[in-house]
């Protein structure tokens, strides 16, 4: 996570803005119906894309599931909004039914965001106040107007590193290509307390990886990809299993396969859908020394009840084979949190975490914007949303040749507020008791589901 520190003036005379030009909406002719019926229906006979500086039409019809001879509805529409603000292109998206020369046209109005941030920033490693690095970032998104993606930067502190990422989803339209480019060099912290434990020091990992990845979208809903990377870790202190190898050096080639399924219709805070995303990981190919895999399974369903929307979350992480390094082990306590627990660690091979959450929305998508001068619009536009929740968390840590029905459960419920600040950020303030009923105030700046 990144609080980034924004130099708004300094940006805004670096960079030239993308204001929409709201004129645009004016050469459509009148609005007949916005739907407000979720009886009616309508047969969409053109699409019409306004307030686009740079987005490639594409890039939006993409996320859209519309033919001629399929009608449409009031849940269709703004399920259709949801999609496109997931994107995180645009400050705002709204989109109506007009009629014009006797066609129905699909009227998509949006308010592009700030793409490029050249800024200074701190980042919460693994979710901990505590450990805070700084350094400065490059992120530039929409480069050619197809939603990519190009990270890079340097960070001091706790975890310095460098790194190097970009992510195209739209390198082919018409095969619906991706293609995904990742390096870093990093001095990271051991996490492992089983490590620890061998001589009561903590120590450094170098780490180095590289990875090229080639995806496909099959449909609007389903997506393949794979990659094949190179992962270097080194330690000067070596004992056994710090790293697999007795030199303290593990190099291993890595092969990683990936399927999505995705009907959610707003991917930082969904009310309908679910998503299913299933990874294997093979870490070492032609090593003889390095041999282990990694399966990840992440199921997420949002059942709508009306006022109150149902969360179900169930994240399992699976390690199996002859011999794993400490580096590879599972953890509650780090990215993955459970709360009740929130500031203790637990490791093992493998780990499954589920979650219950009942969010009852209290502002939904209120949009603010501001006029300050020299400051770009795009850097002033946001939609802000309220709610009020009340979760369960229950965690399950298992080591090799154990099953997870033969540990001891953890369980941690409790109730909070999420802010969400979109399309850049969301906090998160909750009250929390574990299984012996101690409470616990959390503060935690992450997208809540």
């Amino acid at each position: 996570m990144k609080l980034v520190l924004v130099f708004l003036f300094f940006s805004s005379l670096i960079y030239a803005t993308n204001r929409n030009d709201s004129t645009q909406a004016n050469s459509i002719s009148q609005k007949v119906d916005e739907l407000n019926s979720a009886d009616v229906k309508y047969y969409i006979d053109e699409i019409k894309i306004l307030g686009t500086k740079k987005t490639k039409p594409e890039t939006i019809l993409k996320e859209l599931d519309i033919n001629s001879s399929k009608p449409i509805t009031k849940q269709d529409i703004t399920y259709f909004e949801k999609r496109i603000f997931s994107l995180g292109l645009f400050s705002d998206v709204e989109i109506f039914v007009v009629e014009e020369n006797k066609k129905n046209i699909l009227v998509i109005l949006v308010q592009e965001a700030w793409y490029i941030w050249p800024l200074p920033f701190v980042d919460i490693t693994d979710r901990d106040f505590k450990k805070l690095t700084y350094g400065i970032n490059l992120s530039i998104q929409n480069i050619d107007g197809r939603n990519e993606r190009l990270n890079t930067g340097f960070s001091l502190g706790y975890d310095p590193k460098f790194y190097l990422r970009y992510y195209n989803p739209n390198f082919n339209y018409e095969k619906n290509l991706s293609i995904y480019f990742s390096t870093s060099i990093q001095k990271r912290k051991n996490r492992s307390i089983e490590a620890i434990k061998v001589n009561n020091k903590n120590y450094d990992e170098k780490y180095f990886n590289l990875e090229l990845g080639l995806g496909k979208r099959l449909n609007i809903y389903n997506s393949i990809s794979t990659s094949i990377g190179f992962e270097y870790v080194q330690i000067d202190d070596y004992f056994p299993l710090r790293t697999i190898s007795s030199s303290g050096k593990d190099k291993a080639i890595t092969v990683q396969l990936n399927y999505n399924y995705d009907t959610r219709d707003f991917s930082a805070y969904p009310r309908t859908g679910s998503n299913l995303n299933l990874t294997y990981r093979k870490v070492g190919l032609t090593e003889s020394e390095i041999d282990y895999n990694i399966f990840v399974a992440e199921t997420k369903k949002i059942f709508f009840l009306g006022f109150p929307i149902l969360y179900v979350r169930n994240f399992s992480r699976l390690l199996f084979g002859p011999q794993f390094p400490y580096y590879a082990n599972s953890f509650i306590g780090y990215r993955e949190r459970l709360r009740g627990y929130f500031n203790s660690v637990y490791e093992g091979n493998s780990l499954t975490l589920n979650t219950i959450e009942i969010r009852l929305p209290l502002v939904e998508k209120s949009f603010f914007e501001f006029d300050l001068p020299l400051i770009p619009k795009e850097l002033l536009t946001y939609n802000i949303s309220i709610d009020f929740h009340a979760f369960f968390d229950n965690g399950l840590i298992a080591n090799k040749n154990q099953k997870f029905k033969n540990t001891k459960a953890l369980n941690g419920f409790g109730f909070g507020m999420s802010f969400l600040i979109l399309p850049y950020r969301a906090v998160n303030l909750e009250v929390a008791w574990n299984s012996k009923f101690q409470p616990q105030f959390i503060f935690d700046i992450n997208f809540p589901f």
